[in-house]
């Protein structure tokens, strides 16, 4: 019986041994696993954002998922500009760019962001003659550009203006009140309207609309001629103008 008795004590304590030797292995994976760091995302060559498609990616990751890189974003006229990506750890990637590229002949310069709502920003488009400056844009993938800015004319006088950029070329309008005045030996000719600005292709074409008043030197006799269109210089602001069987160049800017 004592024999018996020491012979079951050394299996019971065999199996204890050999259970024990099972969950080893098992453990060690687990601390293997859990020793093993997460691989940080990483940039593909090809995304998409906003409706653009960016290409040639290059860049680095963090850690936490977070990355910079560069790459190229593809804009409306089939041309290409460089731009500056940035992921943040919750995987939101934002880009930035300083631009320059031509649709239809007209130039736009400007600085855009590009995220997942599409890409915006500010610049200049460089129309024929004056160009739409301080402009806010929207860049619409595969088609154009929309926004608002202001032309410069002269004498500080400056025209907000609605423009379109398309495959068709530049779109804008936009007016302003204007006043001027000319001398002549016989009369005074005075211009009261407006001024409009319109563009085709990539041409800004300036027009006035209004009344002229010529007041008489010898006896101070008024009359008003009008409304009377005509076209205006972009350059100088000029215009020449027949009022009443008379031809006169007025400067209205």
């Amino acid at each position: 019986m004592e024999g018996y008795s020491i012979d079951n004590q050394y299996k019971s304590r065999l199996v204890k041994i050999l259970n024990t030797m099972k969950i080893v292995p098992i453990v060690l994976i687990i601390i293997a696993l859990l020793a093993v760091p997460v691989l940080a995302a990483e940039w593909p060559e090809t995304m998409e954002l906003g409706g653009f498609t960016i290409s040639n990616i290059k860049g680095s990751s963090d850690a936490d998922g977070s990355g910079r890189a560069t790459g190229s974003v593809a804009v409306p006229g089939g041309g290409s500009c460089r731009v500056d990506l940035a992921r943040s750890a919750a995987g939101l990637v934002i880009g930035s760019t300083r631009a320059s590229f031509n649709i239809s002949g007209v130039r736009i310069d400007g600085s855009f962001m590009l995220d997942r709502s599409g890409m915006q920003g500010t610049g200049t488009v460089q129309t024929h003659g004056q160009p739409v400056c301080d402009a806010n844009l929207v860049v619409e993938p595969g088609k154009g550009i929309t926004g608002s800015g202001v032309i410069r004319l002269g004498r500080g006088m400056s025209v907000q203006v609605a423009c379109d950029v398309d495959q068709r070329g530049v779109t804008a309008n936009g007016s302003l009140p204007c006043r001027a005045s000319i001398e002549t030996p016989l009369a005074v000719y005075t211009f009261k309207g407006e001024i409009g600005v319109s563009a085709s292709g990539a041409d800004i074409k300036i027009v006035a609309k209004g009344n002229i008043e010529r007041t008489g030197r010898i006896g101070g006799m008024s009359s008003t001629f009008g409304p009377l269109v005509f076209d205006v210089d972009p350059a100088s602001g000029q215009a020449n103008v027949n009022v009443g069987g008379a031809d006169i160049t007025i400067d209205l800017w």
